[in-house]
């Protein structure tokens, strides 16, 4: 609690957290609880794909103003999970709409076999009254020539529909396209200013390091990013946060590499942005950033900028 700023941001993630609903309404009942001893306010989030949410859940999110992460994938939905799951899930969503206390914002993912679907999609859950989308693409398999020139079409497809929309209300519900590429060097911000805590009582600097190091736990990089379980954590953290923090604050655009060169010598290296767990997620090192991946994040930029282009 000391070094929380206040608000402080308190996510709840999975998996899927709403499996431990119980956990949840404890652990905010406690903080609710303790607000002025603590002399923090807690602000709430929660990552669901929506499968658990009730009437209950949402009056529970409701009475503590959640931001709500809904996990849908507008007409990817069946062909990526179960089948039938995109009607559910729509009227799950349009539930959630009527509670406006509830700050819902969706996460959709599409990857290099469903990137034809993203600008129906999105223009879809603009459709809903849906505003705040994150468009999300996963990285876990490369984007051959194919896909990224889908990608581009789709993208700017999208640029073309808010940009529609945005005439008519002045609204850009896309997140992505919601602000200019702002000059500035990208640094991973775990570590720094955010921590995690997974169910076994273990701290990382985000949760995307857990899931990176599960099963890697003998190599030399595990070390270097493992703060440590818990308690030992809270009694000696004077001692190692310094330490491992200084590891995270080496992630940073002019420290990262693609196959090609160095990002440092990039003329985009203030614009551009990559996590660089994302990128060790897909199977290349820390630090190291796929072909693919870059391929994608230009691809990205421009467009954006196309679309800033057009508004000005």
């Amino acid at each position: 609690m000391p070094f929380l700023t206040d608000p402080y941001y308190l996510i709840f993630y999975g998996g899927e957290p709403l499996l431990c609903i119980a956990l949840i309404q404890q652990t905010v009942s406690f903080l609710d609880e303790n607000k002025k001893d603590f002399a923090k306010t807690p602000r709430y989030s929660l990552t669901t794909n929506g499968s658990l949410i009730t009437d209950e859940v949402i009056r529970f999110l409701e009475e503590h103003k959640f931001l709500l992460e809904f996990s849908f994938d507008g007409y990817a939905q069946d062909s990526q999970r179960k089948k039938g799951n995109f009607k559910e899930t729509v009227l799950k969503i349009e539930k959630i709409l009527q509670h406006p206390d509830i700050r819902l914002e969706v996460n959709s993912v599409f990857t290099p076999e469903t990137v034809g679907r993203i600008s129906e999609s999105m223009a879809f859950l603009i459709s809903m009254g849906v505003k705040n989308i994150n468009l999300s693409l996963s990285m876990l398999r490369p984007w051959n020539s194919h896909s990224l020139e889908r990608l581009r079409e789709e993208t700017a497809e999208v640029g073309n529909f808010l940009l529609a929309h945005y005439r008519k209300t002045r609204e850009i519900p896309v997140k992505s396209f919601r602000e200019e590429n702002t000059e500035g060097l990208f640094y991973c911000a775990a570590g720094q200013d955010r921590m995690a805590i997974t169910s076994e009582a273990h701290v990382w600097g985000c949760d995307l390091f857990a899931d990176y190091f599960r099963g890697k736990e003998k190599s030399s990089e595990y070390q270097d990013y493992f703060f440590g379980d818990l308690d030992t954590f809270a009694r000696n953290h004077e001692k190692i946060y310094p330490k491992i923090s200084s590891r995270y604050a080496r992630l940073s655009m002019d420290n990262f590499a693609t196959p090609h060169r160095e990002c440092l010598f990039c003329a985009d290296l203030e614009s551009c942005s990559v996590c660089p767990m994302v990128a060790a997620l897909s199977g290349a090192a820390i630090g190291r950033i796929p072909s693919h991946i870059c391929a994608v994040k230009r691809i990205n930029m421009a467009e954006q900028r196309k679309f800033w282009d057009r508004i000005r």
